[in-house]
């Protein structure tokens, strides 16, 4: 799993995806935190963090596009395959150098934290807040992670599971939109004006326990709900691999 952390992780700079990831990363949240932050000089910087959200939902599927599809297309899939490590070694070691870069890419908060904590006198820094909004967009970035590694795994196009992901990525925005037109939609066809609560719907919002992590909330219940989705999808990639394996 080391072996393979560090071939996919070095990958990332070896080629230029690694660079333009932290790149748009930085150059979306630094825009965020000199409108929201430097210009008024207000501590904003969980808000920035929160609408760096919208752009997470987009440049996660760059992250991991590449890294079963590029394998696969290159025919150097079987090697891997063939080679004497399991399934979930492979899933991991691959999964672990995505979130890596990732979380390298959010280590620049603590640089926006410093700079206004220099640069604006008088602004304190609401440090339990912060580090619930990082482990958030943390969270938040690592579930979509192991959902677009599960559609690498079942192409050998870059592009595809570049788009399906930033699909899956608008809806997960739009996810709470969408389940309240449908609300309006069953009340217009039903003619009442009963509020109908889509408790399971509501519980597997991604934005849902995000939100929570924004305002500061820490609970155990977001944090295994993440854990367990990223369990899931780590799970059915896994499960594709090995149906690989004995074609």
């Amino acid at each position: 799993m080391i072996a393979i952390f560090k071939k996919d992780f070095s990958s990332y700079f070896t080629s230029t995806l690694g660079y333009i990831v932290i790149a748009l990363y930085v150059l979306f949240s630094g825009y965020f935190f000199w409108s929201m932050c430097l210009v008024s000089s207000r501590n904003e910087l969980v808000n920035v963090i929160s609408n760096m959200s919208y752009v997470i939902f987009f440049l996660v599927p760059l992250i991991t596009m590449k890294s079963f599809a590029e394998e696969k297309k290159q025919k150097t899939d079987q090697v891997l395959l063939t080679a004497p490590v399991k399934n979930w070694e492979i899933v991991c070691g691959k999964y672990l150098s995505a979130v890596a870069l990732y979380f390298i890419c959010n280590l620049i908060y603590f640089v926006y934290a410093m700079v206004l904590s220099i640069c604006a006198k008088g602004v304190s820094i609401p440090w339990g807040q912060f580090m619930a909004a990082f482990l958030g967009t943390f969270l938040l970035g690592a579930s979509l992670l192991a959902v677009n590694l599960f559609y690498s795994s079942l192409t050998e196009y870059q592009i595809i599971a570049a788009v399906v992901g930033l699909g899956t990525g608008l809806i997960v925005m739009l996810y709470d939109s969408i389940l309240g037109a449908l609300q309006n939609f069953i009340q217009t066809l039903t003619g009442s004006q009963t509020r109908y609560d889509f408790i399971v719907l509501d519980e597997i919002s991604l934005t849902g326990h995000y939100s929570n992590l924004i305002k500061g909330v820490v609970s155990p219940a977001d944090i295994i709900f993440y854990l367990s989705f990223i369990a899931l999808f780590l799970f059915l990639t896994g499960r594709v691999l090995n149906k690989r394996r004995f074609e």
